[in-house]
């Protein structure tokens, strides 16, 4: 799962969405942390994410429920 991240960059709060990616971390820039629209997209990320291991759990349950059956 990712996280929220802030930069201070010449005296300005920056907004970023780490996550991680092949072992390695990525920072997704947001924007300001002043503008409300970077804490949305910071959790639209977070909500991708999510939906995303949602499934993936999802499919692993049932593989799992299935192999138990046998």
């Amino acid at each position: 799962m990712g996280s929220r991240n802030i930069k201070n960059i010449k005296g300005k709060d920056y907004l970023y969405y780490i996550i991680s990616e092949d072992g390695k971390k990525k920072a997704i820039y947001c924007g300001l942390l002043s503008n409300p629209e970077s804490e949305k997209k910071a959790l639209k990320l977070e909500l991708g994410q999510l939906k995303q291991q949602k499934k993936n759990l999802s499919e692993k349950v049932i593989e799992i429920e299935n192999k138990l059956k046998k």
